[in-house]
Parts: C-alpha cells; sequence; structure tokens
C-alpha cells in the first residue's frame, strides 16, 4: 500500500539554531518516507515577547485568535500533516495548532510549559527533562547527515584543491548568554590555530555570526595563506562541505548545536574551550568526553572513532512509531 506524502511544516522564530533544529528533524523525517516540507517563520510581535510562556498558554487559545495574534506573520489552511517547532517562543504557537486543528506537534527544546500540549517533546539529556512524550537527546538534532555532507564536498572540492590533504574543519563560535569568551580565549584560539597553519595542516575555517570580529581579523593576518582557507561570509555557506573534506572537527564549545553536528560525522571532534559556561554545557561536555566522542583541543590534532551522532534519524524513527 502506497504510504500518503506527509505534509511537514517546520516552524521557528527565525532564530538560525533553531530553525537548523527543526528542519533537521524534518529533513530526517523525509528519510523515511515521501515528505513535503515547508518553512514557517513566525516571530513574536515586540509586546508578545515580554510575555512569560507559561502565560502564553494560560491564555488559552482560539482560532484567528491567540496565540496567533501575538505573531508577526500569518498560518493559513490546508494546515499539515505534522508541525516540528523549536524553542520555547513558538512553543504556544505549536501546541495551539496541535489543539484547535488537529495537527500532531512536535516540540523541539524546552517548552516551558506544560509537556502535555505536545505529542513528542524533543531535549538534550543536559536539560534533564522527563515524561511520556519526552524524547531525550545527545545534544541536539541538526541537518548534518553523511547524504548531505557528501553531496556539498563533492561541490567544494575543486575550489579547497590546494589545500595540504591533512584536513581540519574548524567551527568557530562566539559569546552567547550561555557561553562567554574572554580576550585570552581569543588570543589563544588564534595562536594555536595559526600554530596549526605553519605546521602544514590545511584549515577550513567558518566564522558564525557570533564570532568577535577580532579574531577573524586575527586568523587573516597570522595564519599562513597557502595553508588555509577562511570564508568571509560571501556566497555559500561551506559548513557542510569542508565536513566532508575533514579528517578531523575543530569547535569552539560555546554552541551546542556546532558541537552534535561535527559529531554527526565520526571524525575527531575537538573542542576548544572558552572561560565562561552555563552548567548545561559542563553536563553536555562531560557526557560527549565520557562517549570518547570530543576531546579537548590542546593544539594538536589526534586522531581516534566512535560511533557517529544520528540524532534526528532517531527521533525521525520515534515519530513514526508514535504519531504516524
Amino acid at each position: 500500500m502506497e504510504t500518503k506524502r506527509l505534509e511537514v511544516w517546520a516552524v521557528t522564530d527565525g532564530n538560525a539554531g533553531n530553525e537548523t533544529q527543526a528542519l533537521g528533524l524534518a529533513e530526517a523525517l523525509a528519510r523515511c518516507r515521501e515528505v513535503n516540507i515547508s518553512v514557517k517563520r513566525m516571530s513574536p510581535k515586540g509586546w508578545a515577547a515580554l510575555l512569560p510562556a507559561q502565560l502564553w498558554h494560560l491564555l488559552g487559545a482560539r482560532a484567528g485568535g491567540w496565540p496567533f495574534i501575538g505573531y508577526a506573520g500569518k498560518l493559513s489552511p490546508p494546515w499539515p500533516d505534522l508541525i516540528i517547532g523549536a524553542g520555547r517562543r513558538i512553543a504556544p504557537l505549536v501546541a495551539a495548532l496541535g489543539k484547535l486543528h488537529g495537527v500532531k506537534a512536535v516540540q523541539i527544546l524546552n517548552p516551558q510549559m506544560p509537556l502535555a500540549a505536545f505529542g513528542l517533546v524533543v531535549v538534550p539529556e543536559h536539560d534533564r527533562i522527563a515524561g511520556p512524550n519526552v524524547v531525550a537527546t545527545i545534544g541536539t538534532v541538526g541537518r548534518i547527515s553523511p547524504e548531505l555532507v557528501a553531496n556539498e564536498a563533492a561541490l567544494w572540492r575543486p575550489r579547497l584543491a590546494h589545500l595540504p590533504e591533512r584536513r581540519v574543519a574548524c567551527l568557530i563560535g562566539g559569546s552567547s548568554k550561555s557561553a562567554f569568551w574572554r580576550e585570552a580565549d581569543a588570543d589563544r584560539l588564534v595562536a594555536q590555530i595559526a600554530a596549526l597553519s605553519r605546521s602544514g595542516v590545511g584549515l577550513m575555517i567558518t566564522p558564525s555570526r557570533r564570532t568577535d570580529p577580532v579574531v577573524v581579523a586575527g586568523l587573516k593576518v597570522d595564519c599562513d595563506p597557502a595553508t588555509t582557507f577562511l570564508w568571509d561570509g560571501a556566497g555559500d555557506n561551506p559548513y557542510p562541505g569542508i565536513l566532508g573534506l575533514a579528517n578531523a572537527v575543530l569547535v569552539t564549545e560555546d554552541s551546542v548545536n556546532m558541537v552534535s553536528e561535527a559529531a554527526a560525522t565520526g571524525l575527531p571532534v575537538h573542542v576548544f574551550r572558552v572561560a565562561g559556561r552555563a552548567a548545561k554545557f559542563a553536563a553536555f561536555r562531560d557526557e560527549m568526553t565520557r562517549r570518547d566522542i570530543t576531546r579537548d583541543f590542546t593544539g594538536k590534532i589526534e586522531n581516534w572513532s566512535y560511533t557517529p551522532l544520528a540524532e534526528a534519524d532517531r527521533v525521525a524513527a520515534e515519530i513514526e512509531n508514535r504519531l504516524l
């Protein structure tokens, strides 16, 4: 019997990290069955963004009313079979669509409202949230898969053919509310990466929107241009491609998403520590170290193996079994 093509909405507030997780899970589901994926960005209006998530829930849900009027944007039928939301600010909308229109609702990250409002809640283990409809993941779900990495690597291989064969993908983040860098962290990172470039290691570096411009400037000056590719933010993002061309990964610890996606490759993942981090980062770090998926970056590139993380695919299987 032919399986009906599933209509899936990936709904976020536009935050890049949240959108990556919602899309990553939707794409993992598409590896299981025929799926149409639509991305919906629904940012809370200025006044509504100030309200706590619990209050959004307590105000109830009405078709054409609350919580829909609290968002900049509009959703209209035909409604999807499944909605995947990511982030606490989108959680009330996900719950409302499930309640009012019978849409199967999956919420990624702590919704900060009753878990029973969703069909499934997907949270990292280090958030320590439990319930009958909760799926706990090692780190976060993401878009990195063997297929994506291989396809993107093929596109980037000619452009990076000049680099030495021993290559490291360097994923550079920056300070956030949950992890902050001191000036010494930035200086140490630039010095260690520059030393790698001078040792003949091919470096493929991608900064993020949070990366301090001082770090980028330092890498431009101190790294050997013959052995270094530093993405300037123009054109296509090389992120998946360089993961496919690398022998190892160096990633800063300020992003659970980046560390989790690096671990989906099966490559040795070297984590650069920064001075300040939230407790959840420590719990995540300890678990990844215990499993020997990641090791602290000490300035040298090591080699080890582990079973690659495939959390998005595991959660997609849970959605199939529990909701579909």
